[in-house]
C-alpha cells in the first residue's frame, strides 16, 4: 500500500487528479497559462516578455495583477486579459496592516474563482502584491505553480510563495542559493533591446555621439537626477547627455546645455541605450539586463534603501563580471559624477571591454526558457492542445 507523507499531501493529490480530469473550457483550444504579479516595471515587463513567448506558440494567457500597479496599463496595452484586484502592502500601522490582510484574504478567494473559470494548466508568479494570493489559490487547486525571481536577494512575497511552487526560476546565481527548488534562467528581456542599433537610436533622439545616458528605472532617482542636472546642465559639453528623469522628477530639472536633453519617460528605451557610449543607472534587475542586451559600458549606482540591499548585490554580479563600474549612492555629487563619466569616455579600451562583458551577461533565451517550463507543466496537466 502506498504511504503518503501527510493528509495534506493526499488531499493535494486528489485535487490535482480532479483538476486534470475535469472538462476544460475550450478544450483543445490550447494551453492556458496564468501570470500573476506586477506593481513595478521590474516585475511586469519580464512577465510580459514571457507572455509574448507563450502567445507566439498559440497559448492562451491571462494575468492577475493589482489595480494600482503598472500592469493595470501595460497588460491591456499588450492585448492580454487582466484581472485587477484591490491590494495593498503590509507596511504602516496596525490599521493599515489589518486592511492589507483583509484585502489579501479576499484576493486569495477572488484568485480561486478566476482560476476555476480560466482553468490554466500552470501559474507563474512574478512578485508584487498579486503574486502570492494567486500562487496560494493555485496551490490549493492543485495547479502547477512557478515563480520568477528577478533580483539577487529574493523579495518577501517570493520567499513566502516559494514554499508552494514546483520551481523558482531565478535571474541571478545568488538567488539560487536562497530559494528552494531554484532553477537559473536569467531575465526575460524585450527583443527590441537585442536588435537596437546605434544609428537608429541617434537619429530618433536627434543627438550626436558620443552620448551619455542617465536613468533611474521606471520610478526615477531624485539624487541621481539632481546631480546629473548640476553636472551636465551648466554649459555645453563636448558630448551629448540624455537624461531620462522619470515623470515624478521631471518638473524639478532644467539645463542650459544645448547638448543635454531631459526626458520625462521613454517607453522605447532601447533606442536611448543603443545610442549611448556610457550608461549611468540604478541597479534594478530589469535595467541591468536591458543594458546588457544592447551591450554598453555602465556606471551602476545602486539604490541604498532597496529591500535586502538587493540593488547592490545585483550590481556586484555585473562589476565582478567586468561588465560595469560601481558608484555608491553616497558618492553621488555633480563633480564626481562628471569625472567618472568623462573618465570612461576618454578610455576607449576600458569602455569597449565593459561593453563586451556586459553583452556576454545578457540572457536572450530567458523568456523562452520560462515559457518552456510552463508549457511542459500545462501539457502534463491538460494536454495543452487547442
Amino acid at each position: 500500500m502506498r504511504r503518503w507523507g501527510s493528509c495534506t499531501a493526499y488531499r493535494r493529490t486528489v485535487r490535482l487528479r480532479e483538476w486534470r480530469d475535469a472538462p476544460r473550457a475550450g478544450s483543445g483550444a490550447g494551453a492556458r497559462i496564468l501570470i500573476a504579479g506586477g506593481g513595478t516595471g521590474g516585475h511586469a515587463i519580464p512577465a510580459l516578455c514571457v507572455a509574448d513567448s507563450l502567445r507566439e506558440r498559440a497559448a492562451d494567457v491571462a494575468f492577475i495583477g493589482s489595480e494600482s500597479g503598472i500592469e493595470a496599463d501595460l497588460v491591456p496595452e499588450k492585448g492580454f486579459e487582466l484581472h485587477a484586484l484591490p491590494l495593498a502592502g503590509f507596511a504602516g500601522g496596525p490599521v493599515a496592516r489589518a486592511r492589507a490582510g483583509l484585502l489579501f484574504a479576499r484576493a486569495v478567494s477572488r484568485c480561486r474563482d478566476i482560476l476555476e473559470r480560466f482553468r490554466p494548466g500552470a501559474v507563474l508568479g512574478v512578485g508584487g502584491y498579486a503574486s502570492a494570493p494567486a500562487v496560494l489559490a493555485a496551490r490549493a487547486l492543485g495547479i502547477p505553480t512557478f515563480l520568477h525571481e528577478q533580483n539577487s536577494v529574493p523579495g518577501r512575497v517570493n520567499r513566502l510563495a516559494s514554499r508552494f511552487t514546483e520551481e523558482v526560476l531565478v535571474t541571478f546565481p545568488k538567488a539560487e542559493k536562497a530559494l528552494r527548488r531554484a532553477v537559473p534562467v536569467g531575465m526575460p528581456t524585450r527583443a527590441e533591446f537585442f536588435g537596437a542599433s546605434r544609428e537608429e537610436g541617434l537619429a530618433r533622439l536627434g543627438v550626436e555621439p558620443p552620448v551619455v545616458l542617465l536613468f533611474g528605472g521606471s520610478g526615477g532617482a531624485l539624487k541621481l537626477n539632481l546631480a546629473a542636472a548640476e553636472a551636465f546642465g551648466g554649459g555645453e559639453t563636448p558630448y551629448s547627455v540624455v537624461q531620462i528623469s522619470g515623470r515624478r522628477d521631471f518638473a524639478r530639472l532644467s539645463t542650459e546645455n544645448p547638448r543635454h536633453k531631459i526626458i520625462a519617460y521613454d517607453d522605447e528605451l532601447w533606442h536611448a541605450v543603443a545610442a549611448s557610449s556610457v550608461v549611468v543607472m540604478r541597479a534594478g534587475a530589469g535595467s541591468l539586463f536591458d543594458t546588457a542586451a544592447v551591450g554598453r559600458a555602465s556606471i551602476l549606482v545602486p539604490y541604498p534603501y532597496a529591500t535586502g540591499d538587493h540593488q547592490l548585490h545585483n550590481a556586484r554580479y555585473f562589476t565582478e563580471g567586468g561588465a560595469a563600474e560601481l558608484m555608491l549612492d553616497g558618492e553621488v555629487e555633480a563633480g564626481t559624477l562628471r569625472d567618472r563619466v568623462e573618465g570612461l569616455l576618454d578610455d576607449e579600451n576600458r569602455r569597449e571591454g565593459l561593453a563586451r562583458n556586459m553583452r556576454a551577461l545578457s540572457t536572450p533565451r530567458a523568456a523562452d526558457e520560462v515559457a518552456d517550463r510552463l508549457l511542459s507543466a500545462a501539457t502534463a496537466t491538460n494536454g495543452g492542445t487547442r
